[in-house]
């Protein structure tokens, strides 16, 4: 088994971190402590709070980028892909129900409004989410199997809002059902076949 850097053990000890209190809800001491990293060490690798936090975005946006396209490169058709990617996501916060969420969602919610780096990159990665789906919605449409006057990068967006609000209301009821409702409901209507 492959020995993870200390890097590697304070970026994902991170992602957990900020996945349940948020950006301004927990400070480094804690984060350290459950990675087993001094302070000393920390700054090594990271200069500021803000530039670990931005180093976890990314390392959950390239985790997420993969799963996502693992899922949109099924053998299947493109609305089938995008049923099996949320699906998927579902099936991963049940078997991480303390981690449950959105990185994107929960930086939005907890980080100050003039943090203007973090803010930056979040949005960045909301766009270029949205932007990938937008590709497998055009593929639908190309399919026949949405219709084609529907703008794919604004029924991206719909998507991926509704889909943050389920992952919202999870965290606060602590269950899968926001999801299911998403997944059964919301996404089945915003994707009508023609």
């Amino acid at each position: 088994m492959k020995k993870r850097n200390t890097r590697e053990i304070l970026i994902e000890e991170g992602l957990k971190a900020f996945l349940m209190n948020g950006f301004e809800g927990i400070g480094i001491q804690p984060i350290l402590k459950r990675a087993g990293v001094t302070k000393g060490s920390f700054y090594n690798f990271f200069p500021s709070k803000e530039a670990y936090a931005l180093e976890v975005i990314e390392a959950y946006s390239l985790r997420y980028e993969a799963f996502r396209m693992r899922s949109f490169a099924r053998d299947v058709s493109p609305l089938s892909r995008l049923w099996a990617y949320f699906e998927d996501l579902e099936t991963e916060m049940e078997q991480t129900p303390e981690t449950a969420g959105c990185l994107y969602g929960v930086l939005s919610q907890t980080t100050t409004p003039h943090n203007e780096a973090l803010r930056n990159r979040v949005k960045a990665a909301f766009a270029h989410w949205q932007a990938q789906m937008a590709d497998l919605l055009e593929e639908a449409q190309s399919a026949g199997e949405l219709e084609a006057d529907v703008d794919a990068a604004d029924l991206a967006g719909a998507i991926i809002d509704a889909y943050e609000g389920a992952v919202i209301r999870i965290r606060a009821e602590g269950n899968m059902k926001p999801m299911r409702r998403f997944r059964e409901l919301t996404l089945k209507r915003l994707l009508t076949a023609v």
